[in-house]
């Protein structure tokens, strides 16, 4: 799932970040495009930030 973005988001190239950064797609490139990502500090063994680690590892609302 990508953020609900509202204004343009200034994310990172996967070949840029270290295994500290996020790992969060932050836009919706296309093939051929460039792939942006969060790049915040990541929570302790997990490969997003706390905000992101809360959309990834909720549990679905019914």
């Amino acid at each position: 799932m990508l953020d609900n973005l509202t204004k343009p988001y200034e994310g990172f190239p996967l070949a840029d970040l270290s295994r500290h950064q996020c790992k969060w797609p932050v836009n919706r490139a296309q093939a051929g495009e460039l792939h942006l990502f969060c790049g915040e500090v990541v929570q302790n063994g997990h490969p997003y930030c706390v905000e992101h680690c809360r959309k990834a590892y909720s549990s679905p609302r019914a």
